[in-house]
């Protein structure tokens, strides 16, 4: 039997973080590549591939599958039971299952390198594209969290982070490692400098007004877009700290221009 062939894409190559999405060779559409890389994951060489390791601390390797007939069923699942969107979080012997409807269904065990995907192999319309994008940043956001870093729902606009709800941003979202002192989002990078301007697009005002430092913590501890049963993990709380003494946050108002 010939063995399956894999193509390997690594979560911002020059970073070097030790993230990695593969699809078998034969699975792997130009709509993914294109997807894989406007999130930020860069196509790594056969020869290359071959000398990642395993047992690096923090890796992980997302393994990104068609579903089979049986795991399509779960994945669809039933209209009658979409009381609170498209997606969920479950245990399932221990391990936490995450789910995003009619896209796929995604294993996130703590402390594995190895994770699988299994994906709608039918999936083409807009909204699900969508959905594969908020699969992968949750994905991102939950292999990064040890590290500290933080990811939140939204854009870059003019060296200002502005954070919206999921909804809002289509599926894209900024990256922050106060660690390397850097900003990630689809339209590129910016450093954090003395000071990092965050907007908060999230709840409608009349008026901009400044945050608290105590109102930009609570913030952003509870808006990342990381999915889990424990809350965030301690070394993002003191990401969030830190970043805190750096960026300063704001409302903006239902009149504003971003």
């Amino acid at each position: 039997m010939e063995a399956t062939r894999w193509t390997y894409f690594q979560y911002r190559r020059g970073h070097g973080y030790p993230l990695y999405v593969r699809f078998k060779q034969s699975e792997l559409d130009a709509k993914f590549s294109h997807l894989l890389n406007e999130l930020g994951f860069n196509l790594v060489a056969d020869s290359e591939s071959k000398k990642i390791s395993l047992v690096k601390p923090n890796t992980k390797v997302l393994t990104i599958q068609e579903a089979s007939p049986r795991i399509q069923q779960t994945i669809n699942g039933s209209d009658l039971l979409d009381k609170y969107g498209n997606e969920s979080l479950s245990l399932m012997n221990g391990v936490p299952i995450y789910t995003y409807r009619k896209v796929g269904i995604m294993a996130v065990p703590r402390n594995k390198v190895l994770l699988d995907l299994a994906i709608n192999p039918s999936m083409s319309q807009t909204e699900q594209m969508v959905g594969m994008r908020v699969i992968l940043i949750r994905f991102i956001a939950q292999s990064l969290s040890e590290l500290g870093i933080l990811c939140y729902w939204g854009t870059i606009k003019d060296d200002t982070v502005i954070v919206m709800k999921q909804y809002q941003s289509f599926g894209e979202a900024v990256v922050i490692d106060f660690g390397k002192k850097m900003v990630f989002s689809n339209g590129g990078q910016i450093p954090i400098g003395n000071s990092l301007k965050i907007i908060r697009k999230d709840k409608e005002v009349s008026m901009a007004s400044l945050m608290t430092r105590e109102e930009l913590i609570s913030f952003l501890s509870v808006s990342t877009c990381l999915l889990s049963f424990t809350g965030i993990s301690s070394a993002m709380k003191k990401a969030i700290y830190d970043l805190s003494t750096r960026a300063s946050g704001c409302y903006e108002s239902s009149a504003g221009s971003f």
